[in-house]
């Protein structure tokens, strides 16, 4: 299952809260809530705590696909999406990808898909040549 970059941020968001009422909790037990020391502390274990939790995203992402220049050609199926817009998904190789559809030729769901280019997290897929398609 490929995570969207919205969850992405929220699980950073729902982390920043829970670190910052940690600290909060930690500074009032200790009884140093006011002290301008305890609230530098404080917003250091939070800053840390996100940075930490960036690099574990980036360590553990939600694939291992990469698509370069060179590789052989990657199909896949449409699933959902495009229709009147030239956004949707598409699988390839059993993973869940956001896509942009390219060029003229319409792309619906189920479809056999060719991937062009990737942008980021965003294939861009166009319809697969009918030599091309997968049974």
């Amino acid at each position: 299952m490929q995570i969207q970059r919205r969850q992405l941020w929220l699980v950073l968001l729902v982390e920043t809260v829970f670190l910052g009422v940690l600290a909060v909790w930690v500074l009032i037990r200790l009884d140093r809530i006011f002290e301008p020391v305890s609230v530098l502390v404080a917003l250091a274990i939070i800053v840390i705590g996100d940075v930490i939790a960036v690099v574990l995203m980036q360590a553990f992402a939600p694939t291992r696909i990469t698509f370069s220049a060179g590789e052989g050609e990657s199909t896949g199926h449409a699933v959902d999406g495009f229709g009147s817009s030239d956004r949707g998904h598409v699988v390839i190789a059993g993973e869940k990808w956001s896509a942009r559809r390219q060029g003229a030729r319409q792309v619906v769901p189920g479809d056999t898909v060719r991937v062009v280019s990737r942008r980021g997290l965003i294939l861009i897929v166009e319809q697969a040549p009918a030599d091309t398609r997968e049974s």
